[in-house]
């Protein structure tokens, strides 16, 4: 797992996936939810979603603080997109990723840091806040 923190954007694959993100409008941020199906997640896709599902909040004005600038600037630009069915679909897809079938929640689980299920834990609440 190529991760240095627990928080959204603090691994190799979700910063790989910022580059797509930035050349793409919201259709890379469904593809990257959509990923995190019902299947077996792949700790990859597990993390790509979960930095889909921050951008989705952060798009609803709800981020996790400090934002990278790539994320902050698609926000600015294209968040307007973002719908209330996207943001179900983040919901679902953190879920998932936070669930049984998911090679992330296991590894994380196996690393005994309890900071990851919380900040999962943040992440549901601010998206659950934007339905509202």
């Amino acid at each position: 797992m190529g991760a240095w923190g627990y928080l959204p954007f603090e691994n190799d694959d979700a910063l790989d996936w910022l580059d797509e993100l930035g050349t793409g409008g919201v259709d890379v941020v469904r593809q990257a939810l959509a990923k995190a199906g019902h299947r077996y997640v792949e700790a990859p896709e597990g993390a790509v979603a979960i930095a889909a599902a921050e951008v989705t909040s952060a798009s609803q004005g709800n981020p996790l603080g400090d934002l990278p600038e790539t994320v902050a600037t698609w926000v600015a630009a294209r968040g307007a997109e973002v719908t209330a069915e996207d943001v179900e679909m983040a919901l679902e897809a953190v879920e998932r990723v936070a669930g049984e079938k998911s090679e992330l929640a296991e590894l994380w689980d196996d690393a005994d840091e309890p900071e990851w299920r919380e900040s999962l834990e943040d992440l549901k609440e601010r998206l659950r806040t934007a339905l509202r």
